[in-house]
C-alpha cells in the first residue's frame, strides 16, 4: 500500500513537491498528481513527477504516490500516511478502464521532460506602506540577460516573463522625469 504524495512531501535526492491540485486537498494541503512540480536539491533544478496512480484521477491527472519517480529519477517520499491506496476489490462498481501509456524508453521521456523545463511568472507590485498594487506604473524587469519593460495592469501585475531555467529577476520602476 503506498501513501499518495502532497504537496512538501520530500524525494530521495532530498528535494520538495512545489505543486499539486488547485481544487483537490487532504488535510488541507493539496494533493499532488503526474505532471506537478518538484524542486530537485541534488539535480539543482525543477523536475516533473512521470507517474502515477491511472486508477484515481485528481482534476484530470493521476495521483502521485510514494515510490513513483521524477524526471530527474527521484522517487517520491509521502510525508503522510493517513491517505493511501488500499489493497481491496472494488468488485462490481462501475470504473472506466484504467490509463494505458504506449511503452517507450524510459531516457526518451527524461530528456524530453528536462528538455521542455520552462519557467514562467508575473509578479505584482505593490505600495511598501499601503499594500495596495501599483497600476499602470512602467517598469523594467532584468534576468538573465534581457531587458523587459512594460507597463502593470489594474491590479499591479507585471507581463509573464519565461525562461529555460531558474533566474534572479530585479524590478526596477521607471519614473517619467516630466511627471
Amino acid at each position: 500500500m503506498a501513501a499518495y504524495i502532497t504537496v512538501g512531501a520530500k524525494t530521495s535526492h532530498g528535494g520538495t513537491v512545489i505543486s499539486g491540485s488547485p481544487h483537490t486537498t487532504h488535510n488541507g494541503i493539496p494533493v499532488a498528481r503526474k505532471g506537478d512540480k518538484v524542486i530537485c536539491k541534488k539535480c539543482k533544478k525543477v523536475t516533473t513527477i512521470l507517474s502515477g496512480d491511472a486508477s484515481f484521477i485528481v482534476d484530470g491527472a493521476p495521483i502521485a504516490r510514494g515510490g513513483d519517480v521524477t524526471s530527474c529519477g527521484a522517487k517520491l517520499i509521502a510525508s503522510q500516511q493517513s491517505f493511501a491506496e488500499s489493497d481491496f476489490d472494488v468488485g462490481s462498481i462501475a470504473q472506466e478502464a484504467p490509463l494505458v501509456f504506449p511503452k517507450s524508453d524510459m531516457s526518451d521521456l527524461f530528456s524530453e521532460a528536462v528538455v521542455n523545463e520552462t519557467y514562467d511568472d508575473k509578479f505584482q507590485l505593490l505600495d511598501k506602506i499601503t499594500q495596495q498594487p501599483l497600476s499602470y506604473v512602467k517598469y523594467r524587469l532584468d534576468y538573465d540577460g534581457k531587458l523587459v519593460e512594460g507597463q502593470t495592469d489594474e491590479d499591479g501585475f507585471t507581463e509573464i516573463i519565461e525562461a529555460n531555467h531558474p533566474a534572479e529577476v530585479s524590478i526596477y520602476l521607471l519614473v517619467d522625469e516630466d511627471e
